[in-house]
């Protein structure tokens, strides 16, 4: 009997070798398998861009030290380039369907109040923007839309200011971090396996209150602006 039980061990340790599976379990394995190769992995992406601005018009207004409370009526916020770059990821747990990303962008503008206005306001603009995106996006094979939504801190940089006020007149420059946020729609289109072009539209808002100092160190008046615009930008990504 001793003799049997050895020689059944010994089947049985030689079928777990090849791989064999007895009847009952013969549907266990292609199911697992199955699973395997279901799985999607984690998608990790880096993408430098560049982007063009297409502002609203919104008045821009002053007010405090020493200041009249005053609107620069009808300023116009010219459009501008600029350029940014982004690094995301789609968990391989969602499908590959949501993603996070992070991005930074920079672009310029010129804010100037019609001919012949009073007050009038003549400044150059420079923001710098730092977001964190929500993304949901279709994962096709060669082509991807996607949607998103995103917040952020956006700091502005008024320089070169030539206002013309009732006040008085101020020139100098002026600086303020403020809270922004996004939405963004878009779709990339891989041209080789891991790499990718994409377009994308964003509506950007933001609302700035400028400290204005004088060339001399002098503390001017606040200067507040409400700011909304349209960005497109184009790009070249890489998955990892």
């Amino acid at each position: 009997m001793w003799f049997l039980r050895v020689v059944l061990c010994a089947g049985l340790a030689l079928v777990g070798e090849l791989g064999l599976s007895l009847p009952g379990q013969a549907q266990d394995v292609p199911a697992q398998e199955s699973e395997v190769k279901g799985a999607r992995k984690t998608e990790a992406y880096l993408a430098p861009y560049l982007l063009g601005t297409f502002p609203m018009d919104k008045n821009l207004s002053i007010g405090g030290n020493g200041f009249v409370n005053e609107t620069f009526r009808g300023t116009n916020i010219k459009s501008s380039g600029g350029g940014g770059i982004k690094a995301g990821v789609y968990p391989g747990m969602t499908g590959g369907v949501l993603g996070v990303e992070g991005e930074l962008f920079v672009h310029g503008g010129k804010l100037k109040t019609p001919g012949g206005a009073f007050p009038s306001a003549d400044a150059n603009l420079l923001v710098l923007n730092s977001m964190v995106n929500l993304l949901a996006r279709y994962p096709g094979e060669t082509l991807q839309p996607y949607v998103g939504a995103g917040i952020g801190v956006s700091f502005a940089h008024l320089r070169d200011i030539n206002f013309q006020t009732s006040s008085g007149s101020m020139t100098g420059k002026g600086g303020d971090a403020a809270f922004a946020y996004q939405f963004l729609a878009g779709a990339r289109a891989y041209v080789q396996k891991k790499v990718f072009l994409f377009g994308e539209y964003k509506y950007f808002g933001s609302s700035y209150d400028w400290k204005s100092e004088s060339s001399s160190g002098v503390s001017g008046p606040t200067t507040s602006l409400t700011f909304r615009t349209h960005i497109v930008a184009v790009g070249l990504g890489v998955t990892f």
